[in-house]
């Protein structure tokens, strides 16, 4: 009830997009419990005729519970049958790349810019670089300000083909910033100082199909393309749930720039013939 589900679609360069549920990892939570006094250096035997009561030995020897610490982190993990498992999985359905899209999906007000930010945040603390290209702020920019319910009516031609224009800059940044040259080293002989993997979210509605065959299109066309191989993910957000509906909506107009010195009705109002009209043309994957 309180999260907006997740479908996710994994598509690679000539291959069918897949489908398949996503499940994040539990987190496991582990305790000790203790009981009892503690005993002191002045309560033990050992410690008193000059021993470590620990090691077995002289007091100034390593214990071996600072032994363990000094080589714990010097042990190589060992990766689980089913996490190899999960692995394999994984990679039939996005090939590893150094370029990653993650293309989000979904009617407004279901979380979508949510999911962006925290996407980005995990993906950079895992080290990869990411960055969120977010197709409103191209519109508002080239439309010069907000835009009411009848920019998104699919009627309206002009306004449709200023939001297709918009999709295509903010998809062209993309690219562009998924194809710049990474570091150099320090010494400036211009080969890169390290290589990793780097991730672009596209965070629009991409709600119906034809949108999104065409960013999957321009992201791995053979020719445009050529030697710059890009995976891309569909991440499909789903919320039917009235009441945390609701207040999505009084969250986005409280801080959308799109509302900003708008009455709270009228806003209200606006938002939902908005999302209506996204709804008659609203295809799901």
């Amino acid at each position: 009830k309180n999260h907006p589900s997740s479908k996710i679609d994994h598509s690679n360069n000539h291959q069918a997009p897949h489908h398949h549920q996503f499940y994040l990892p539990s987190t496991r939570r582990i305790s000790k419990a203790m009981s009892g006094p503690v005993k002191t250096d002045s309560d033990n035997s050992d410690s008193k005729n000059g021993k470590n009561p620990t090691s077995g030995g002289d007091v100034n020897a390593p214990s071996t519970t600072a032994a363990y610490y000094e080589k714990g982190s010097a042990e190589l993990a060992t990766e689980s049958a089913l996490t190899l498992a999960k692995i394999q999985h994984r990679l039939k359905l996005t090939k590893k790349n150094e370029r990653l899209v993650l293309v989000l999906v979904g009617l407004p007000g279901r979380g979508k810019s949510f999911i962006a930010r925290k996407l980005q945040n995990f993906l950079t603390w895992r080290g990869s670089d990411c960055k969120v290209f977010n197709v409103g702020k191209y519109r508002r920019h080239a439309a010069e300000g907000a835009c009411d319910a009848n920019f998104f009516d699919t009627k309206n031609s002009a306004a449709s083909n200023l939001r297709e224009k918009v999709a295509s800059l903010a998809l062209e940044d993309m690219l562009k910033w998924l194809d710049e040259p990474f570091e150099n080293d320090a010494n400036g002989n211009g080969a890169p100082s390290f290589r990793k993997d780097r991730v672009g979210i596209f965070d629009a509605t991409n709600s119906t199909k034809a949108r999104r065959d065409w960013v999957l299109r321009e992201c791995t066309d053979v020719v445009k393309r050529a030697g710059k191989t890009t995976g891309v993910v569909f991440v499909e957000s789903i919320c039917d749930d009235e009441e945390l509906l609701r207040e999505n909506y009084r969250t986005k107009m409280s801080n959308s720039p799109d509302y900003k010195d708008v009455d709270p009705e009228k806003a209200m109002a606006d938002l939902l013939d908005r999302v209506k009209k996204y709804e008659e043309a609203y295809e799901t994957i």
